[in-house]
């Protein structure tokens, strides 16, 4: 301290004034006495100079038992010193971290701060160790740098790590995608090329990466997609959206081999290095379209099918549509009836094999049939003939000019499926195509369009049977009836003779004619009911409509009845409103309509019933009924009641089951209805209504 001390006050002065931490220890281990220190680090111990010089290090940064780190700081210091009288050279401490207490302009509280110690020997001209200086360095910024850089780092890793994880997951998308991705440069070259884009276009990447994206689109429409492609790139617009979103374009995609397809296709644009890619991502639809178009198809086919039950207009029509949606070139069409094929359509497109569909349809089946045709019809199971060859033809041909006939039809490929309803063969229908080359999904929809055309097939075929079978029954009517007629009005004529002559009472004669003359008018009537019902199946019951007085149409279908009514026991009464209209009607219908209810009546009743016929105007048309107290009808005969030759067969005699559908058909005729009201045990109450005669002129 002595030799410090000789040096001088301005040795000393500059030393103090040094703006780093120093402080001169003597090498008096372990005090390690303070002999000097800079102004620096009195600022920084914040104690006076004269409380540390003279004082061991040691003693002025005592142990803290509060502060377990500044106490560890304390002990490496220690073994740092004792390090330099052994070793005779300095020692550079780790760099230590410290809590220091800021003065109170600094805001007051502890800061973090980083310091590094370093202790170092100093010797006289002898050699001889003197003092030991220690000195340490504020580092405290170079920490923190150097921990934000690393701080940087890590986060730049991450982020690098993170990028290329995200690369790796785009990559392995746009990869697996089964969407075709391809992206263009400004120069539309091609410079990305996926998996899907492979599979849909057929190129491999090698082939197209630099390729221009022309090769991509058919000829006609490149110029139209360049200038889609260069005007979406230009505008301020959205960064993507889907092609064709603002016109009804329509998107089409040229595969390698020359094929086209039609496609779904959206655009984005980006830029890159100042470059702007271009990407497209785009769907081969042509599944999509395949089955809006049976759909379509299938909708128009099923309203044409079940427009009419004749099968000549039904199947014409069906052929029409399968060539016009370009489903086959030729459609032919065979219809089997009672074991026998027939060549029923023949539908080709224009040109040529429009001119040989004649030929076709004019000659018979089983002279050019092919073999094929005659499989499908005996297994009923479709035949696919992708690829139509030569020897097809040959084995298909019976002679020389049917070869002829179809190798000028120029076949490519042909499907067969058999018209099938309940299991029965009704025919085939066979498609032929020039053009294409036909597959399984355009066998199911001929399998389709062959299973809706049969069930119309059978549909007409039982239509033309019924239509068979009611005319024929209608012939059977008119001769029966006719037949019928001849010999009844020949009883009708021998049954008046055998009447006896005024003054000739002989009363047995007079009933057997009676009884003769009665049965033949019960026949004529049968008769008559046959003929009404057939006229009304026809359309044709014939009604000639008039001014009918109400009353008297009642009155004399009263008087008409009441001779069967009082031999049967029965009370037959009327209950007519006061003010009645008359009515627009066929008088010689209405008695019908009267003879039918009230014979029905009559039939069900016992003795003692009574039987009323009554009418009522109501909103211009008269309500009429007939009422009776027999045993009414069951619910679940109700519903019957009007059916052609239903009977309940309950009463005392049975009809024919013809009186209550030739009344519902006489009413409707005149524009009014018929219907019934009755329980059973409570008897029966039939209305029906006729419209009121017009004003007079």
């Amino acid at each position: 301290m002595n030799r410090l001390r000789a040096s001088g006050p301005d040795f000393r002065t500059l030393f103090e004034s040094v703006p780093v931490l120093y402080a001169v220890l003597e090498p008096d281990s372990p005090r390690f006495t303070i002999v000097a220190v800079s102004d620096a680090y009195v600022r920084a111990t914040m104690t006076k100079r004269e409380q540390i010089l003279g004082r061991g290090l040691f003693e002025v940064f005592p142990d803290n038992p509060d502060d377990p780190g500044a106490t560890d700081v304390r002990h490496l210091v220690l073994a740092s010193l004792e390090r330099v009288l052994e070793s005779r050279a300095a020692d550079t401490m780790a760099v230590q971290k410290y809590d220091i207490l800021l003065p109170e302009e600094e805001g007051g509280g502890f800061a973090e701060r980083w310091w590094s110690p370093v202790n170092s020997p100093v010797f006289n001209p002898d050699g001889e160790l003197v003092h030991i200086i220690h000195h340490v360095e504020d580092v405290t910024d170079s920490v923190r740098l150097e921990k934000a850089r690393a701080h940087q780092q890590k986060l730049t890793a991450e982020f690098e790590d993170a990028l290329r994880l995200a690369e790796t997951k785009a990559a392995s998308i746009v990869s697996i995608s089964a969407d075709a991705i391809v992206s263009i440069d400004q120069h539309h070259r091609i410079t990305m090329f996926n998996d899907g884009a492979e599979n849909t276009f057929g190129y491999s990447r090698a082939e197209v990466l630099g390729a221009p994206l022309d090769i991509l689109i058919p000829e006609r429409l490149r110029d139209t997609h360049r200038e889609h492609l260069e005007k979406f790139a230009a505008e301020e617009g959205p960064i993507s959206r889907r092609v064709g979103e603002r016109r009804a374009v329509e998107i089409v995609g040229l595969r390698r081999n020359g094929e086209e397809f039609p496609a779904d296709a959206a655009i984005s644009k980006f830029e890159v290095a100042d470059e702007q890619i271009l990407t497209v991502v785009l769907r081969d639809i042509t599944e999509q379209k395949r089955k809006e178009r049976e759909q379509r198809i299938l909708a128009e086919v099923g309203p044409v099918l079940a427009t009419t039950l004749d099968m000549e207009e039904t199947l014409s029509a069906l052929a029409e549509i399968v060539v016009r949606e370009h489903l086959a070139d030729i459609c032919i069409i065979d219809i089997t009836e009672n074991d026998e094929s027939r060549r029923f359509k023949v539908c080709a497109r224009e040109g040529p094999r429009a001119e040989m569909t004649e030929a076709l349809l004019g000659t018979p089946v089983d002279q050019e049939q092919p073999r094929l045709f005659e499989t499908v019809l005996e297994t009923k199971e479709p035949l696919l003939i992708e690829r139509v060859t030569q020897q097809d033809l040959t084995s298909w041909a019976h002679s020389e000019e049917r070869l002829r006939v179809l190798r000028d039809l120029n076949m490519r490929s042909v499907e067969v499926v058999p018209l099938v309803a309940h299991d029965d063969p009704l025919g085939l229908l066979a498609l032929v195509s020039t053009t294409r080359s036909y597959g399984p999904t355009d066998l199911q929809l001929a399998e389709e369009l062959a299973r809706r055309a049969a069930l119309e097939i059978e549909n007409a075929q039982l239509y033309r049977e019924a239509t068979r079978a009611i005319r024929l029954r209608d012939d059977v009517l008119g001769i029966v009836a006719h037949d019928l007629r001849n010999p009844l009005h020949a009883i009708v004529a021998a049954a008046s003779r055998l009447r006896p002559r005024q003054g000739q009472p002989e009363r047995r004669a007079r009933k057997s004619a009676d009884k003769i003359e009665r049965a033949a008018k019960r026949m004529d009537r049968l008769i008559q009911d046959l003929l009404d019902v057939r006229r009304m199946e026809a359309g044709h019951l014939s009604i000639e409509q008039g001014r009918v007085s109400t009353r008297e149409i009642v009155s004399d279908a009263l008087e008409a009845q009441k001779p069967l009514a009082g031999s049967a026991s029965l009370e037959l009464e009327a209950d007519l409103a006061l003010a009645l209209p008359d009515v627009w009607a066929d008088r010689h219908r209405l008695h019908q309509v009267f003879e039918n209810l009230i014979g029905n009546a009559l039939k069900v009743m016992e003795p003692g019933g009574r039987i009323t016929v009554g009418a009522a105007p109501r909103d211009g048309e008269t309500v009429f009924w007939v009422a009776d107290t027999g045993p009414g009808i069951a619910a679940e005969d109700m519903t019957h009641l009007f059916e052609r030759l239903w009977q309940m067969r309950r009463g005392r005699r049975g009809g024919a089951g013809l009186g209550l559908p030739i009344v519902k058909g006489i009413v409707e005729a005149h524009g009014g209805r018929v219907w019934v009201e009755s329980q059973p045990g409570q008897g029966s109450k039939f209305y029906f209504t006729i419209p009121t005669a017009p004003p007079a002129a």
